[in-house]
């Protein structure tokens, strides 16, 4: 685990970082080197990224059809952003301040390409989900210089998974499992900063989370046959499941009773930001 959370059990951590004062975002300009950041970032091939919706983001910029932001949290990070006013206003600055000062350590940039395509299931049953369904982010593992996020979609769940790369967390596993590791930590480490603490908060917020992953794996298993590890979708949804499960937090999961997508949190959670 990072520094900051070897030192306590998840909540005692979240308590503490909230009862840190509020490190305060500051809005700046976007230089030459953020832009050529983008661009660079935009022009390298990715098996994450298949269909480089940053490019996209890229040339919607140069439409004039989203807008380019910059914002830093000295000493911590610097935040350049393509995406519109709207999605810009929903970002919870507040909530990043305090991953950042749970994870401990400064990352130079973080590139977010807010692209609007939300994760979504093949066009058809049984077919293969592949990263262009279900990835959203990238980093390198141990290096604090750069995270970069590519959709919109629950954009602060995908911040909190990279900067756990970028903090070394399980670097020593393969990849597979790194990422289900990865997959499951972030969500409980983000359950534990949205209830600040709170045992009972964060009970009430696991459940609706819990409910959620136990359909969500029935339907991969069932419907899209994401049994193994050999298929690309287990290291992101059904490993998770595994690796919380082992851990005792999938007991008692109330039934869900909703639609089922391929986000990697519930609906239900989206008041908590």
């Amino acid at each position: 685990m990072p520094r900051a959370f070897l030192k306590q059990p998840y909540l005692d951590m979240a308590s503490k970082v909230w009862a840190m004062s509020e490190e305060k975002w500051i809005d700046d300009t976007a230089k030459a080197k953020d832009i050529q950041l983008l661009e660079t970032q935009a022009n390298e091939g990715s098996n994450i990224d298949e269909i480089n919706l940053r490019s996209d983001m890229i040339q919607k910029w140069k439409r004039k059809e989203v807008t380019l932001r910059v914002k830093e949290l000295p000493g911590r990070t610097r935040v350049v952003f393509l995406g519109t006013d709207d999605q810009w206003s929903q970002i919870p600055w507040p909530l990043w301040s305090r991953i950042f000062q749970a994870i401990g350590h400064p990352v130079t940039h973080v590139l977010f390409y807010a692209h609007p395509l939300k994760r979504a299931f093949p066009e058809n049953i049984g077919q293969d989900i592949g990263a262009v369904n279900v990835n959203a982010g990238y980093s390198y593992i141990c290096r604090q210089s750069l995270v970069v996020i590519y959709r919109f979609e629950e954009a602060t769940r995908v911040l909190l998974h990279e900067l756990l790369h970028t903090a070394c967390f399980d670097h020593e596993k393969d990849v597979v499992e790194l990422e289900a590791s990865t997959e499951a930590w972030t969500e409980i480490l983000l359950c534990a900063i949205l209830s600040k603490g709170s045992k009972i908060k964060f009970n009430q917020l696991w459940k609706q989370q819990c409910s959620w992953i136990e359909a969500q794996t029935k339907l991969l298993r069932d419907s899209y046959n994401v049994n193994s590890p050999r298929d690309y979708a287990w290291r992101y949804l059904v490993g998770k499941h595994e690796k919380l499960e082992s851990m005792g937090l999938m007991e008692k999961c109330p039934a869900y009773t909703g639609e089922i997508g391929l986000r990697f949190t519930t609906h239900e959670w989206d008041s908590a930001f």
